[in-house]
């Protein structure tokens, strides 16, 4: 069953519906909440509070078709306000890797750089990186689900490359 059809069935009540909407999106909800938060458990909580939202305001949703980008939108949401509820509690590097070392052992060293690289990067230019390149969305994708103008995005998405390039040289 295409998601349309799946939308307007959960938007009718039907719960089976929804959880097959979310059982579609869930490793992309995970990774891009991941990607904020670089926690396991606080990205967990992230798609259950995203899941939960998405399910008591389901029937606002005016263009089924659009189901992915709204669920998507609503993961990003959750992810900074939960970022800037947080912000004021990080941890150093290594306390993080032994509190997620199962998840992060067997990442190599520049994919722990990269994640913190783009943890550091401003919101609204990770929410590009990661819809772009987590996500593997084109730049049209990735302006429809922010629902910014193309221009912006691609100036968004130039400077965080530039940043990252900067903080990546900086950790060698």
């Amino acid at each position: 069953m295409d998601i349309e059809n799946l939308v307007k069935l959960a938007q009718k009540d039907e719960d089976n519906a929804f959880y097959e909407l979310i059982s579609l999106n869930k490793e992309k909800m995970y990774v891009t909440a991941y990607a904020y938060v670089n926690n396991k458990e606080d990205a967990l909580d992230i798609v259950q509070e995203s899941v939960y939202k998405a399910y008591t305001s389901i029937k606002k949703l005016k263009e089924p078709k659009f189901f992915n980008t709204w669920i998507t939108r609503i993961v990003i949401n959750c992810s900074i306000d939960l970022v800037r509820k947080n912000k004021k509690l990080k941890i150093s590097k290594e306390e993080e890797l032994m509190i997620n070392g199962a998840y992060l052992g067997d990442l190599k060293e520049e994919k722990i750089d990269l994640r913190e690289a783009i943890s550091c990067l401003d919101e609204k230019f990770k929410a590009v990186v990661i819809l772009k390149y987590f996500h593997q969305l084109t730049l049209v994708e990735v302006a429809d689900t922010l629902g910014m103008p193309l221009g912006t995005v691609k100036t968004y998405l130039n400077k965080a490359l530039k940043a990252l390039r900067i903080e990546l040289r900086e950790v060698d």
